[in-house]
């Protein structure tokens, strides 16, 4: 399993050889994202893109039913931490990822080394998601304020007194709550992975800020990309179901079971999982020594890199 110094904050262990060995198929479609870099809003898209837009089809099933969590699901039997996370996810204790019907839709925030060996050899179709670090931060603090500062099982530990306090753990990806990283990759390691592998026929890499700008041209290249035709009319029909508007008034993007049972919030207007959207919402929370800083640690990130991130819209 991950080991205490990438996992204990979480408050789960995930068994890490089952997810190695786990079986892929060819047909296998897997979402790998960094947390929270617009996990919850492709929930939604995908399997309307699969169905055709049919919003009945999927509008009572949970998101982490219709596409599961790979870390969360394969560890539920050996963890107490993840089965609780199933549970108010509201993923069924009987629940098995083999069990599914093709294609599956798969989700994980695992980095390349911790996910299945069977990837490279029956190259399923993956879809990952880069969304600028800045407003990941942002993110992720607000996460991890709302996990710390739960009390119905015991706090963890303290929450942040703001911002600021947080920064430094960010960058070191060592925080409180492991919400990012939780597996001990920092932000650049994750996404570099996948954007040096971009050409390759099997992964369509997608910036979170481009599909907030333009999500109906995104979608069109998510259908070419899983060689499903759409018409323009349902194009249209799952962009506007998939705005953050919309996705706040969806019950089951924002998880209202878990928000109300596990974190005593509520859930519309204060989801953590569809909180604002968009890019530059980091301005409001950085100092200008701190995003000094942080700039200074991006640009060596990505010296050796080409990819470009949008930071504000």
């Amino acid at each position: 399993m991950v080991d205490a110094e990438t996992a204990a904050n979480s408050g789960m262990r995930f068994s890490v050889d089952k997810i190695r060995n786990f079986k892929v198929r060819s047909d296998d479609v897997f979402l790998l994202t960094y947390p929270k870099s617009g996990t919850t809003w492709m929930k939604e898209i995908l399997p309307l893109v699969f169905n055709g837009g049919d919003i009945d089809a999927i509008k009572d099933i949970p998101v982490d039913v219709r596409v599961p969590y790979l870390e969360f699901t394969i560890s539920a039997e050996d963890d107490k931490g993840c089965r609780g996370a199933q549970k108010s996810f509201l993923v069924p204790d009987d629940f098995n990822l083999d069990e599914m019907e093709s294609p599956r839709i798969i989700n994980s925030h695992l980095g390349e080394k911790f996910l299945p060996i069977e990837l490279e050899e029956k190259n399923p179709r993956i879809i990952y998601i880069a969304r600028n670090p800045k407003d990941v931060a942002v993110s992720s603090y607000y996460f991890a304020q709302l996990m710390l500062a739960r009390e119905y099982k015991g706090r963890i530990a303290d929450p942040y007194r703001n911002f600021s306090e947080f920064f430094p753990d960010y960058l070191d990806c060592k925080n409180r709550f492991q919400v990012v990283g939780y597996d001990g990759s920092q932000w650049h390691e994750h996404v570099l992975t996948w954007w040096k592998r971009r050409h390759d026929k099997n992964v369509l890499f997608l910036k979170y800020e481009d599909m907030f700008q333009d999500l109906e041209s995104n979608i069109r290249k998510i259908a070419k990309f899983l060689d499903i035709q759409l018409a323009d009319d349902v194009v249209k029909k799952i962009s506007h179901r998939c705005t953050i508007g919309n996705m706040k008034k969806n019950k089951m993007a924002t998880k209202n079971n878990y928000c109300e049972k596990s974190v005593n919030v509520k859930a519309e207007g204060d989801s953590p999982f569809v909180r604002k959207g968009g890019a530059g919402g980091w301005k409001k929370y950085f100092t200008v020594a701190e995003n000094e800083i942080f700039d200074r640690h991006y640009k060596e990130w990505m010296k050796d890199s080409d990819l470009e991130m949008t930071f504000e819209l």
